[in-house]
């Protein structure tokens, strides 16, 4: 565990390396003004030489030199000052120190890192190279390979004598052909540091920044500069600095007090969600998306703080930082969720749909279907972001798909069939069909199967991969509906009033609007068992069953008048049994 001490009796010395680390360590682009960057003019358009092992290795330690020298100097300038706050020269030239910092980073290959401890890491780790350079022996630029060298060379890498530290040249990505410490170099780094941080500084080198740099608040006064002088940050007291875990304890109430006001946010959130939802009306469906909201704001901005301003490192700073992103990348996932769903009910609201009705559920599975690709989007790039290869990721997605779909191959069937059926919409709810024997009313089109309330009131759920599969006869798509009856008449009616009486029938039926004129059949039909049946058929327009049954009814109790009128009767069902006389008795009595 790295310790280090500030003798109180040379506060001002510390404080001038308190307030170096100032500069040192906040280098988030969301923290420089660009008032600050404007005047770094010194430096415009500087970059890390790449081409060789020999620039990258010598443009390394030029970059870190002279952010170290431009920042010792304004340091004590300031502290020298009788000035609360530093000028805007003195600002600038520390901005400067901070973009060659930046630059020095740039001959780090940090691919193997998580992008979302990118940030995070990268000042650490390149500290800590500059710092084991510093302690070990480094051959003169002439023995270090050139362009040139590297061109007629077999392998193109090459290795610090007597160390692993290689400088590698990249050769993918849009740094190809560049010369950067590897990223195995760069995993390992934090370990090269622990096997020399106990060995001395050779002369000339910037001592004993690295450890004033992780373990002062150096962020919290650059973040907080123009408002509060960073001399006030600059007089911890020695057990505040004391590690625990390679964090200072300051460190720990910052990381406390920031999760608990993030939790204390998301806490408002749902006890505003219970109001609304309460409450009723829009505040519901707002409700739903504001947890999610909450934490896709709550939690990227806990990381931005506790990265660059509080500077969390190592196994703590990489937890939290990959901890944050994920609840993150969670809630975004939660959000499109939610999303999908209010905006499926806002589109039936507004189009004023039934919610039961298949165009409703058409508009949910049609949303559902282009949230889940959404979700599974972000969760793809989530992946990629806290260290998971988005490949083996959507290599497993696919794996994991095809086992589902092997395993749930009805329950695939059956939604492919739900979705034909709202697509092509052989019924709907509320219609009166009759598919395999079953005989009702669509109750309800769900997802996986489709529920019929018969005539009996019992209810009946048929699979919709069987129902897309089978006959279905939609009674109420029927433009029109059929009066089939057989009107039986007595066998004494004569035939002069019979041919009357069916004649009246048909001019009965004739004059109803609501029957079809070229399809009325009204006829002397048959000789029945006990009546003259006279067949009576036409189609009757009628919107829907109970419309049907009324006119039906108007139209039977018409007949019966015309009946009375014209002095017809129908007939009873009868049938007359005729029994042949028997032989006489003597005929039956044995002779004597």
């Amino acid at each position: 565990m790295l310790q280090f001490t500030v003798p109180p009796r040379d506060r001002y010395r510390g404080a001038v390396r308190w307030v170096l680390c100032l500069w040192l360590w906040a280098c988030s682009p969301g923290i420089v003004h660009a008032e600050d960057v404007s005047d770094t003019n010194s430096y415009p358009l500087s970059s890390v030489d790449t081409s060789s092992p020999r620039a990258t290795l010598h443009s390394f330690i030029d970059f870190m030199n002279r952010s170290y020298a431009d920042g010792y100097m304004v340091v004590r300038a300031y502290l020298a000052s009788p000035r609360l706050f530093p000028t805007s020269e003195e600002m600038a030239t520390i901005r400067l120190g901070q973009n060659m910092l930046r630059l020095a980073e740039r001959a780090l290959d940090f691919s193997s890192l998580p992008p979302a401890t990118v940030t995070q890491s990268a000042h650490r780790l390149t500290m800590q190279l500059k710092e084991v350079l510093d302690r070990i022996p480094i051959p003169p630029l002439e023995a270090v390979p050139d362009a040139a060298a590297m061109a007629n060379a077999e392998f193109k890498r090459w290795t610090l004598p007597g160390t692993e530290i290689r400088i590698t040249r990249i050769d993918t990505g849009i740094r190809a052909g560049e010369y950067l410490f590897g990223p195995e170099t760069v995993t390992r780094i934090p370990e090269f540091y622990q096997r020399i941080e106990h060995l001395p500084y050779k002369p000339g080198s910037s001592e004993g920044l690295y450890g004033l740099a992780a373990y002062s608040p150096t962020g919290v006064a650059l973040a907080l500069e123009p408002w509060v002088p960073p001399r006030w940050f600059l007089a911890l007291p020695q057990w505040a600095l004391s590690p625990f875990l390679e964090q200072p304890l300051w460190r720990w109430v910052g990381i406390a007090v920031v999760l608990g006001i993030a939790l204390m946010f998301f806490q408002l959130s749902y006890r505003l969600r219970r109001r609304w939802r309460h409450n009723g009306g829009r505040g519901a469906n707002l409700g739903s998306l504001l947890r999610p909201i909450t934490l896709m704001l709550v939690t990227p901005t806990a990381a931005v703080i506790l990265d660059e301003v509080f500077k969390v490192s190592g196994v703590v700073g990489k937890t939290l930082t990959l901890s944050l992103w994920t609840l993150f990348f969670v809630g975004a996932t939660w959000l499109v969720w939610v999303l999908g769903s209010a905006i499926a009910e806002g589109v039936i609201a507004i189009e004023r749909l039934r919610t039961s009705s298949i165009d409703s559920q058409l508009i949910r599975l049609g949303l559902r279907l282009l949230t889940i690709i959404a979700a599974i989007a972000i969760l793809i790039v989530g992946a990629d972001q806290i260290g998971l290869p988005a490949y083996s990721v959507v290599a497993g997605l696919g794996v994991g798909g095809l086992a589902v779909a092997l395993a749930g191959q009805q329950t695939l069937a059956n939604l492919l069939g739900s979705v034909i059926i709202m697509l092509e919409k052989p019924f709907s709810i509320g219609q009166w069909i009759k598919v395999d024997g079953v005989e009702g009313t669509v109750e309800d089109v769900g997802f996986r199967s489709t529920r019929i309330r018969t005539f009996h009131d019992s209810l009946v759920t048929i699979p919709s991969s069987q129902l897309v599969s089978s006959t279905i006869d939609n009674f109420d798509r029927r433009h029109r509906r059929e009066i089939k009856t057989v009107l039986g008449l007595t066998y004494d009616t004569p035939p002069d009033k019979l041919e009357a009486f069916v004649l009246a029938v048909r001019e009965l039926l004739a004059a109803n609007p609501d029957v079809r004129k070229d399809n009325i059949q009204v006829a002397f039909y048959d000789f029945g068992p006990s009546s003259l049946d006279i067949l009576v058929k036409c189609l009757l327009r009628a919107p829907d069953r109970l419309a049907e049954l009324a006119e039906r009814e108007r139209i039977m109790l018409a007949i019966l008048n015309l009946a009375e009128a014209q002095g017809v009767r129908f007939a009873f069902p009868t049938q007359t049994l005729h029994v042949e006389s028997l032989p006489c008795k003597e005929h039956l009595t044995p002779p004597a």
